[in-house]
């Protein structure tokens, strides 16, 4: 895959981060897909198994960038140069009625990935040294991109967040 050369600087960096703090780091969502596609995208979603805004705070003080934390979700956003990154912990959410705002549980990468919309938007792509690069792929959404198929994670998708529709 033929990324921006800033772009792979920009997100070895953050996976020396993670390796130095002993964090388990991915690419996520519609920055992995996008790849797949050879869409180019600076718009990097990044997970990590620990406290995301903690790491976050790490990639600010590195990059100088500016952060705007997000406590309730465990989300942050980092703005440096062109590059828009958002920081999540691995997570699991329920939704209290149809609509709402998530309840936020700590999780594992595969909760973080089921909770996605499509599979297509499911996948994660390792950025740590020891297996960088490596796709976490549980619902097919590689196999979903090559036959062109949009599916649906599960049947609450859309009632959980109705935006989804407009995505």
């Amino acid at each position: 895959v033929n990324l921006d050369k800033r772009l792979v600087r920009l997100i070895k960096v953050i996976g020396a981060l993670a390796d130095a703090g002993g964090i388990r780091a991915c690419l996520v969502g519609g920055f992995v897909r996008d790849v797949f596609l050879k869409i180019r995208n600076f718009d990097i979603d990044i997970i990590v198994e620990k406290d995301g805004i903690k790491f976050s705070s790490l990639i600010r003080n590195v990059l100088k960038g500016e952060l705007l934390a997000h406590s309730r979700f465990g989300t942050a956003v980092i703005n440096f140069e062109d590059f828009k990154i958002d920081v999540a912990t691995f997570r699991k959410e329920k939704y209290p009625y149809p609509g709402s705002l998530p309840v936020v549980a700590e999780g594992c990468l595969g909760d973080d990935l089921a909770r996605r919309d499509f599979s297509i938007n499911a996948m994660a792509a390792s950025i740590n040294k020891n297996d960088f690069g490596f796709v976490f792929d549980y619902f097919s959404g590689l196999a979903d991109l090559k036959r062109k198929q949009l599916r649906v994670l599960h049947n609450k998708s859309f009632v959980d967040d109705p935006l989804r529709i407009l995505r």
